[in-house]
């Protein structure tokens, strides 16, 4: 959570039971430099109220700090954000607490250090576990008792979100993307569809460049210049038009994203697989394993915007490593 000198405030660290509480008294509490705070969240049956407005039946531990450990950290987020480029925050969370380092990129290149001599404890593997793991790494060097040593964070980049078709019905969902804070991008072979105005909240719009197949005079296949798709994308195919649909699944069906999906009915995707398994060298069940088709959780047919729904329940379910249905038969 960030607090401006201000009193704005971005991002949370609870349900909104603590963040006004620590707003009033993080100035003070980090008047001496990083500090770290617990509150309790557990409460007796015979009190009246219940701290905080939690009643959880646990304890939060809040780091807080500002200077120039704040300053590495935000960096992190804009690199991440920006730059598409991974870091990992190790925070020290006993004696002299605080952002201890940043590591980040490919090679960890150190893009912060501050003075704490617990630091040279750390294992270069840790830090790149927490990048592949994708999750946060407690470290501790001897008894582990109360708070670990260390704490390794990944700052990640947001989920990036390929949007095939740019109808009425990819509006809301670019739209609920957008709100989950990933970059989506919306392509369509229609230049007069794909348009900045009608999707502000996109990050990138694009015409896809179709051709025939000149090689063929008696075929009608449609030819997609080659997508920059990158492994952990999302991708979902909604163009409503055949010829373009088969073009888009040739292409990213053995590309390695986190998740494609392509909207209708399973006899149409069926149809689709037979005319291009062929020139993919791999079988319609193999392919049928890569796809959610139909694409997004079965939560009832609706209008585009409960379609536009499951499609992104099932991604960040896919995100979260949630099991989710590859298919349904039909």
């Amino acid at each position: 959570m960030l607090i401006t000198s201000g009193g704005e405030q971005a991002g949370g660290i609870s349900g909104g039971c603590l963040e006004a509480e620590i707003s009033r008294k993080i100035a003070w509490n980090t008047r001496n430099g990083a500090a770290i705070q617990s509150y309790q969240s557990s409460f007796d049956d015979d009190f009246d109220s219940v701290p905080y407005g939690l009643g959880c039946g646990g304890t939060v531990w809040v780091l807080m700090e500002t200077g120039s450990q704040a300053a590495a950290v935000l960096d992190a987020v804009e690199r991440a954000n920006d730059q598409r480029v991974s870091s990992v925050i190790v925070s020290a969370l006993r004696d002299q607490c605080g952002t201890a380092a940043v590591f980040g990129g490919d090679d960890l290149n150190v893009y912060a250090r501050f003075e704490n001599r617990q630091i040279t404890n750390l294992h270069t593997d840790e830090v790149r576990s927490a990048v592949a793991s994708k999750q946060c790494i407690a470290v501790s060097h001897g008894p582990s008792v109360g708070l670990p040593e260390f704490l390794c964070m990944p700052v990640l980049p947001p989920a990036r979100l390929l949007v095939f078709g740019a109808g009425d019905d990819a509006k809301p969902l670019v739209r609920f993307g957008a709100e989950l804070g990933w970059h989506v991008h919306i392509a369509d072979g229609r230049s007069h569809l794909v348009r900045h105005d009608r999707f502000p909240q996109a990050t990138a719009v694009k015409v896809l460049s179709f051709r025939k197949d000149l090689r063929d005079s008696r075929s009608n296949e449609q030819l997609l210049t080659p997508l920059n798709a990158q492994p952990d994308d999302l991708a979902v195919i909604l163009t409503h038009s055949y010829e373009q649909d088969r073009a888009l699944l040739k292409e990213l069906l053995l590309q390695p994203l986190k998740y494609l999906g392509i909207l209708g009915p399973l006899h149409r995707t069926k149809r689709l697989l037979a005319s291009i398994v062929p020139a993919l060298g791999v079988s319609e069940d193999e392919c049928l394993a890569r796809l959610h088709a139909p694409v997004g959780l079965d939560i009832g047919t609706g209008d585009p915007t409960t379609i536009a729904l499951s499609i992104v329940a099932e991604m960040q379910a896919k995100l979260a490593g949630k099991r989710v249905s590859i298919f349904y038969d039909l």
